[in-house]
């Protein structure tokens, strides 16, 4: 028997029995994505009571042969399902149809899930930096940080423990690596179908707080197939927005940046054998943009890198194997544009492998994983930076106008995860049981994780430079700076005809204007020390879950145990969904959810890291001593004792229904989330600074969104708006940084220089006056005060046609206002009225200032153009034409009153062979 299912170009599923058919034969075409395999596998086995239309002609074979028989001839039409969940899960399926259709720019995975309801981006996705930036913007789903959502590529485990998303405001940082959630950034090119769960997500899945997303890559087809494509964008292909400051003088314009970016790939799907068929896909996205260094024009060069090879192998009619092999590295060559001799280069992404066998019994089903990753996040950069007074011999800070001159950078560092996971689910075939239909899924899964930090050498963070026009440096010539000038002094005395009088005007602006470099010395410093930290951590889960159907009514109960050896807790996690028809196509989903978060080795790791150590010195007859250690030493270490798992609990209410030839759902969503872990200030025995660690966070999302999404014969169309509050407990935060009266502060604790900044609030009193306020907090606070993925209201509208050759789609997103904050170029002065040491002068240290101000609401609209040209039989070009803002409009990434450039429109052209 010859049975064909196809995927026809009107967007409708048809199947078709031929009249005559061989016992030898039986052939199954693929469906192009799971939601579909699931739909064509219902409509098969169900009678035409299901279809739209069916006949059933009399046909009669004319082959004579014993084995071909006379059967009737059946068509079944049914429309494409759309991406909602007709279950009680809370997940949302992209096809591959989809996944090409709203891939804009990029083209990476989280760029595709913006059609999705209540998913949100960091606003650096915004920001005119993101126009040569190749990695991906952090996804919030359920109101979590992009860290908190799991990632799975066929299974494995995405998710990086080297980065908790740390570079959503800086790239360069001093004791850590700018990272990613993600381990490796996959393109969508590679992927056969991604499914999104926000709630109701069953007991399999753990190890999150926020989302899950599932990714599959592309499987090797049944005939050979082969193709290439070019994608590119550039600054002729670019639109800008400038703004400038009140205060602005004129004397200079915003430069755009002069940059390329190119997109090749190219795959091969080749079936080996008749049991064996192999995948090969390759994918490289280069940018390379110029920026002004001080005056300079200089490049930032940026690369990331898809290679994979999948082979499946049917080992029997009803065993399956599959290997595949990922690399996907990322580099970037980057400087700070403020700040001189500050090149460094950021090396990430991994490599991973997986073995997998699906086999299929009468009973049920068993997928057997075993999985290994490895993954890095390291830099290369100059290890000594300062922060020095912008006077004269160090004036590149008039650049900016700012009081500083910042020099340097940061250090080597080298950050290594590896993982090992085995994993088996067992899912059982329907079976009746108290007469009812009933399906157990069951399974465990063990992982071995490993990471290591290792400082290749010393860095040096010099901060609070004090001048001093007779100082001697003497031996010191990397942070002490001589008083010089342009001519002696003599000889100006001699010209005059007698010594200069520095308390007369003139002859004190004379002496000014002959100043080559003012004596400046560093009084105070930190040092990272170089040195290696590794922490390992073994975990075990295990899963139940058992569903009783009823005509009208579904349920799934289960629970999820989760086990690791750093926290040594046993986490039982329950997940209950229901589904209840109320009629035909009408439904009701109830939920009730735990969920426990999993990035526990990023904090033993933490545990692991050696503190900074703080050295001072003073100066005798103007020339600076030795450097001597601090009264407090070192910098705080962490501590974790006897915490519980953070978790988050979850209810979710929804409605289900037909309308206007589409589906309608309503979802409600609440997600509280308890024992998130805080940081609390204390020392230890020997006065050390201790982070200590609790279990005292707490914080609350909530969401309605109403979606409708709905396929006809060559449309389809998704709306979905979302109105979300997420709310953080103050007691997350670390509080107050500053002890003292004014002209008399100091901080109250001993702090990474690197960890501290300003930030500025401006409000209007009772009289209409703007008060300004500058609180010293730090970086960790930033994170919690920004809220960057929490704008109260987020809507879509998306609409994909296929029309002869030419395939449209288009996607409009609505971001409601919200307060944000800006990173500004300002720096400002703490003066620390602590006496670090005997002769030393009050330490003034310089804090980047951040602005929080009301971002307005914008609308975005992306659209995208193919045109399918057939050359002959089964090879086809494609010419595609891509529109990022096609209306060119403010995106409210520059603050108020402030000077900056915003990315408005930017297009992008393709060309893609297939065969």
């Amino acid at each position: 028997m010859k049975i064909s299912i196809q995927v026809m170009a009107s967007v409708m599923l048809a199947i078709s029995v031929s009249p005559c058919y061989s016992d030898e034969l039986t052939d199954i075409e693929q469906a192009t994505s799971a939601q579909e395999k699931a739909v064509v596998g219902a409509l098969a086995s169900k009678t035409n009571d299901n279809a739209n239309s069916a006949s059933k002609p009399s046909v009669h074979c004319e082959i004579d042969s014993e084995n071909c028989y006379n059967v009737e001839r059946i068509t079944v039409t049914g429309a494409r399902p759309v991406p909602l969940s007709v279950t009680a899960e809370g997940a949302y399926v992209l096809d591959q149809d989809l996944l090409r259709q709203y891939s804009f720019g990029n083209g990476n995975l989280n760029d595709v899930l913006a059609v999705l309801p209540g998913v949100q981006f960091s606003e650096s996705a915004y920001s005119a930096t993101q126009v040569s930036n190749i990695r991906p913007a952090e996804v919030s789903i359920a109101g979590t940080q992009g860290y908190q959502t799991a990632y799975q590529v066929d299974g494995v485990v995405n998710n990086s423990k080297l980065s908790t998303g740390n570079a959503q405001i800086d790239r360069n940082l001093v004791q850590d690596v700018s990272g990613h959630s993600q381990q490796s950034f996959i393109n969508v090119k590679l992927l056969e179908d991604v499914t999104v769960y926000d709630s109701n997500i069953p007991a399999r899945y753990g190890d999150f707080s926020g989302g899950l997303v599932l990714a599959n890559t592309r499987n090797a087809e049944k005939h050979p197939h082969f193709g290439m494509s070019l994608r590119g964008t550039g600054d002729n292909l670019i639109r800008y927005h400038r703004f400038y400051s009140n205060d602005f003088d004129g004397t200079s314009t915003l430069d755009e940046a002069t940059f390329s970016k190119l997109d090749f790939s190219t795959y091969l799907s080749l079936p080996i054998t008749d049991k064996l068929g192999m995948v090969a896909q390759f994918q490289q996205l280069e940018s390379k943009e110029s920026y002004d260094q001080l005056g300079s024009l200089r490049e930032k060069v940026q690369t990331n890198t898809n290679a994979m090879v999948k082979f499946d192998y049917a080992l029997t009619d009803k065993d399956d194997i599959q290997l595949r092999l990922l690399y996907a590295p990322y580099s970037g060559d980057y400087f700070d544009e403020l700040t001189l001799n500050s090149d460094y280069t950021i090396d990430g992404g991994g490599t991973s492998a997986l073995l997998a066998w699906d086999a299929r019994r009468d009973w049920g089903s068993v997928d057997t994983q075993l999985s290994w990753n490895q993954s890095e996040n390291s830099k290369t950069a100059p290890n000594l930076w300062f922060s020095w007074k912008n006077v004269p011999g160090k004036a590149w800070g008039d650049y900016n106008d700012s009081i500083s001159s910042p020099e340097g950078g940061y250090g080597d560092i080298e950050k290594v995860q590896n993982d090992i996971r085995f994993r088996q689910d067992f899912t059982s075939t329907r079976f009746s049981w108290l007469d009812v239909d009933n399906y157990v899924s069951t399974g465990y899964a063990i992982t071995h994780q490993n990471v290591v930090f290792d400082r290749l050498e010393d860095a040096i963070l010099y901060n609070g430079s004090v001048l001093n026009a007779n100082v001697n440096c003497g031996s010191y010539i990397l942070d002490c700076v001589n008083t010089t000038f342009h001519r002696p002094i003599s000889a100006i005395e001699a010209e005059l005809g007698r010594p200069l009088n520095l308390l007369d005007p003139d002859d004190f602006l004379l002496y000014q204007e002959n100043i080559l470099t003012s004596g400046q010395y560093f009084q105070t410093r930190q040092i990272s020390p170089k040195s290696r930290s590794e922490a390992s951590v073994v975990s075990a889960s295990a899963y139940y879950e058992h569903t009783l159907e009823w005509p009208t009514f579904d349920i799934t109960a289960g629970v999820r145990y989760d086990y690791n050896d750093f926290f040594a807790n046993h986490d039982l996690a329950p997940r209950i969904r229901a589904q209840y028809t109320l009629w035909e196509k009408y439904q009701v989903i109830l939920g009730a959810n735990r969920y426990y978060q999993g990035s526990v080795l990023n904090y033993k790791l933490n545990s692991a890291i050696t503190p900074f150590i703080s050295q001072v010195r003073n100066t005798f007859q103007n020339v600076p001593g030795q450097w001597q250690s601090a009264v407090v030493p070192s910098g705080p270490r962490y501590v974790y004792n006897d915490l519980a798992t953070p978790y988050g609990d979850e209810i979710t209410l929804g409605y289900r229904q037909p309308l206007l030839g589409g589906l309608l759902e309503l979802r409600y969503v609440d997600r509280t989330n308890k024992d998130s872990i805080n940081r609390e200030k204390g020392y230890g025995e020997q006065g050390e600074p201790i982070l200590f660690a609790q279990n005292n966070g707490e914080s609350e999302y909530q969401r309605y969104s109403i979606t409708w999404m709905a396929n006809f014969a060559q449309h389809h169309v998704e709306l979905n708006i979302s109105h979300a509050s997420n709310t953080t407990s103050r007691r997350n935060f670390d509080g107050d940084t500053v002890k003292g009266s004014v002209g008399n502060q100091s901080l109250n604790y001993t702090y990474d220089d690197s960890e501290l900044i300003y930030l500025r609030t401006d409000t209007y009193n009772e009289s209409g006056v703007l008060v300004t306020k500058l609180n010293l907090i730090t970086r960790h606070d930033l994170s919690l005060e920004q809220q960057d993925t929490n704008r109260p209201i987020i809507a879509n509208v998306s609409w994909g046609m296929d029309w002869r050759n030419w395939e449209f789609s288009a996607h409009a997103r609505y971001m409601g206002s919200q307060e944000a904050i800006y990173p500004t170029s300002d720096r400002k002065t703490f003066s620390d009225a602590t006496q670090v040491c005997s002769g030393c002068t009050s330490t003034q240290r310089e804090y980047q200032v951040y602005r929080l101000a009301k971002r307005p609401q914008f609308w975005l609209v992306n659209a995208n153009l193919r045109y399918h040209w057939n050359l002959a039989k089964n090879h086809e070009i494609i010419l595609s034409a891509e529109v990022l803002n096609l209306f060119n409009s403010r995106t409210h990434q520059v603050a108020p009153f402030t000077t900056g450039l915003e990315l408005g429109r930017q297009v992008w052209f393709g060309i893609n062979y297939d065969y």
